[in-house]
């Protein structure tokens, strides 16, 4: 089991279909309707609010790749 599936398995279920369909927006590049910061000081890194949780991901040329998913804490942001 990957550090995400793991991640998934914890939360609850709502919030798993939320994360499973925002993640799918992000890697089909369909990101304008998300809630979207660019993250300070880094090159095309962004950051996706679901709740308390965190998703963090590159926008290259070929697509969106995600970094990492954790819940919100002072080094997640």
């Amino acid at each position: 089991m990957n550090k995400l599936d793991k991640f998934l398995s914890k939360i609850d279920k709502k919030t798993r279909i939320i994360l499973e369909e925002i993640i799918l927006l992000i890697v089909a590049g369909e990101i304008s309707m998300l809630d979207l910061k660019k993250l300070r000081g880094m090159n095309n890194i962004y950051r996706v609010r679901v709740g308390k949780i965190r998703v963090i991901f590159e926008h290259t040329k070929t697509g969106n790749k995600i970094r990492s998913i954790s819940n919100r804490d002072e080094n997640t942001y």
